[in-house]
């Protein structure tokens, strides 16, 4: 027998029937649930006539204009993955990656994940955040960071609007659930003597530039992975580092690789180039770090790339930035530095640069969605940043509370 195709029917007796239901009725139907973008729906019947009855009614029920192009029993995980594979065009393959990580480890594995999605409510939304918090590490028996369980609830509640407008549901859950408060805790920041700790003990280093390079620009790490030699230029007198990609590992998902993930320069986190003006002892140091490339480049010949990447190998080509987070936290080590992770050099930046720098330029330079994130989240209110803030109140001392004598 052949296959019907979408929206049609057929009637017929298997091959090996039932005995009391001898009749089966099939219909085919249009859903993008499914890999084939079609599924078969299926009712066996007492008479042949009972089942041409269901499948017109079949027939005409999918052919009406609010039909559901998914199954509206699909599971929530289900309907997780279609929406990641098909309404999510717009997001960059890092953050696609995290979701993915967050469906087939976290939510797939759990017992919400099975929950038809037209019958998911907000207590189960809740519920599930309360064993996040508790008992969501993969790792032990600990719960996830509040950032974390904020950032998923976040694809949550993007994906069942999806939902709603599909028709699935009538209404988002996700937008009544309670998330736990994310506290704010003091900035860490390195001070001055220790970045030089770092760029000392690291100078020998092939990737010595990476503590000057890294402090002085406030890149964040893939963005330092992802600059080339190219990346240095100079316009009308100015010398600036062009940020305009940032290199992680993600994903593979066009599978043209033939590997799970695969290192990839993308966009910068908020999708923009920026330019970031330099000293000149930084330009003098990072052409001296050229020249020791070049040396490289001579001994290899074609082997090495014409551009290389500043933090690169042997051949010129591309480190994975966990390489170069480790190595950094290895120097640390060295210099005497516990609990460094490269991040803190961008926040060291914006609490030092913020003695002598408007808060708008930093949070330019550091390539901020807005002020208020590098006011809140980059600069340390710690008793030696206000206590120098507060010497410029000096004058208005001096005028109010000075001896006239």
């Amino acid at each position: 027998m052949s296959k019907a195709a979408n929206g049609s029917g057929t009637v017929y007796k298997p091959k090996h029937p039932s005995k009391n239901l001898p009749f089966r009725a099939e219909v085919w139907i249009t859903d993008l649930s499914h890999p084939k973008g079609k599924r078969r729906i299926s009712k066996n019947f007492k008479k042949r006539t009972q089942a041409e009855a269901w499948r017109d009614e079949m027939i005409q029920k999918y052919h009406a204009p609010n039909h559901f192009i998914c199954d509206p029993c699909i599971t929530f995980s289900q309907w997780l993955t279609f929406w990641l594979n098909t309404f999510t065009l717009n997001i960059k393959d890092s953050t696609k990656t995290g979701y993915e990580c967050y469906i087939k480890q976290h939510i797939a594995k759990h017992p919400i994940g099975n929950i038809c999605l037209k019958d998911l409510n907000v207590c189960n939304l809740q519920s599930y955040i309360s064993y996040l918090t508790n008992n969501g590490n993969l790792k032990g028996s600990d719960g996830l960071s509040v950032k974390t369980i904020r950032s998923m609830m976040l694809m949550i509640r993007k994906s069942l609007h999806s939902a709603v407008g599909a028709g699935i549901l009538d209404k988002n859950p996700a937008d009544f659930i309670v998330l736990p408060r994310l506290e704010q805790k003091p900035v860490e920041y390195l001070s001055i003597e220790q970045i030089k700790s770092l760029i000392e003990i690291s100078k020998a280093e092939r990737w010595g530039i990476f503590f000057p390079l890294a402090f002085l620009t406030g890149c964040r790490i893939g963005e330092l992975g992802a600059l080339r030699q190219n990346s240095l230029k100079c316009e009308g007198g100015i010398w600036y580092i062009s940020v305009e990609g940032s290199l992680n590992r993600v994903k593979d998902f066009s599978g043209e690789s033939g590997k799970q993930t695969v290192l990839r320069v993308g966009s910068t986190k908020n999708g923009k180039a920026r330019q970031i003006p330099i000293p000149l002892e930084l330009v003098a140091a990072l052409q001296f770090h050229f020249t020791r490339q070049k040396e490289e480049a001579e001994l290899l010949g074609d082997a090495y790339l014409s551009d290389p990447y500043i933090f690169c190998n042997e051949f010129g080509n591309f480190v994975d930035p966990s390489t170069l987070r480790n190595w950094s936290k290895t120097m640390a080590v060295k210099a005497g530095i516990e609990n460094f992770y490269p991040h803190i050099l961008r926040k060291s930046f914006a609490t030092l640069a913020s003695k002598n720098m408007d808060i708008k330029n930093i949070s330019a330079i550091l390539g901020h969605s807005s002020c208020n994130v590098t006011a809140t989240h980059y600069i340390a209110n710690d008793l030696g940043t206000t206590s120098i803030a507060m010497t410029r109140m000096n004058p208005i001392c001096q005028e109010l509370l000075g001896n006239d004598s």
